[in-house]
């Protein structure tokens, strides 16, 4: 049943993905069960027993996204260090290697496992998930649209896996290109109507992984194109970037956006650093609507630092990926 409206529009809810790994050795640990054992509405599953996702609750405003996270990065911290682990918040693991990373035993994983066969483990990866409450479905298709051709300047702003295992990759963020070897990864299809989506999804939006799309079980409009972020402060930048993006998008109706277009700016996006002109017009759309719910300074933050694969690139060739590592796992959880 939907739920388009049961929070107050513009609601936040936000999900970050985490590798475990040994705290000596800061290889890759398949501990999710040991350390969370059954999903729960805060700490769940995600595909590897290696990776745990944390949810935030509905949150009116980027600040409490901010204290949240902060909150469930620590308690899962906590959890994680009685086993012996630790959390390493990127979108790669720079020298982790996917195959043969156990499976969360779970029917949808395994079956996806069948499916995709050894392609399966190039998804060691982790992204930043920010849901955007939205009144109706109307509206939530108009935001949509308006959102599309900015994901790839939130792309290139949240850059942060450059490396996989042991390799620079040349680009800034692998995760985006292995994202497309889903069978639903990447490009958003174009929905002109609802029933656009219903055809689009099966009505199954959860087992979909596009940059972006509606999420009528949650009520919202969901952005799922940004790596994860190291720093949680970036993180709820990124949210308050988001949710004032889909509120100024919201606003008027916008015609769909040329996808082979949108392509072509997605493949650059995830290997070259940010435009700077394409970062002042995101900025100008969405100062105005992320000052008035709160969120312009962490957006602003964002907005204005680069990406966070900067700092590994320069680290991982002056000091070695072995200190990229190090310096992703010092810094998750501050």
């Amino acid at each position: 049943m939907p739920r388009f409206g049961a929070t107050p529009s513009w609601s936040l809810g936000v999900e970050e993905e985490f590798i475990l790994v040994d705290a000596q050795t800061l290889e890759t640990e398949p501990a999710f069960s040991r350390i969370v054992g059954e999903s729960t509405e805060r700490m769940k599953a995600e595909l590897f027993e290696c990776i745990v996702e944390v949810a935030t609750p509905v949150l009116p405003n980027a600040d409490g996204v901010l204290q949240s996270l902060r909150g469930l990065r620590q308690e899962l911290a906590e959890r994680s260090a009685a086993e012996g682990v630790r959390l390493h918040a990127a979108g790669t693991h720079a020298l982790a290697r996917g195959a043969g990373q156990p499976i969360v035993p779970v029917p949808h994983y395994e079956q996806l496992a069948e499916s995709l066969g050894d392609a399966i483990y190039r998804q060691l990866v982790c992204g930043l998930h920010v849901h955007v409450s939205v009144s109706d479905t109307e509206t939530c298709l108009r935001a949509f649209e308006g959102v599309v051709p900015w994901l790839p300047v939130l792309l290139a702003l949240s850059a942060n896996s450059p490396y996989v295992e042991g390799e620079e990759t040349g680009l800034r963020s692998e995760r985006a290109a292995r994202l497309l070897e889903m069978p639903t990864g990447g490009t958003p299809p174009v929905l002109r109507t609802w029933s656009d989506w219903e055809a689009a999804t099966g009505t199954d939006s959860g087992r979909r992984h596009w940059d972006a799309w509606p999420r009528p079980e949650h009520g919202t409009l969901e952005v799922r194109v940004t790596d994860q972020q190291t720093d949680a402060r970036r993180s709820a930048g990124f949210a308050a970037l988001v949710q004032a993006l889909v509120a100024a998008a919201a606003e008027s109706r916008h015609e769909p956006y040329d996808r082979k277009r949108y392509r072509y700016r997605r493949a650059r996006a995830a290997r070259a650093q940010p435009d700077p002109a394409e970062v002042e017009v995101i900025a100008v759309l969405v100062e105005p609507a992320a000052r008035e719910l709160g969120g312009w300074e962490l957006a602003r933050e964002v907005l204005e630092s680069g990406q966070e694969a900067d700092r590994q690139l320069a680290l991982g060739r002056s000091n070695g990926l072995d200190a990229v590592v190090r310096d992703v796992v010092d810094r998750s959880v501050a």
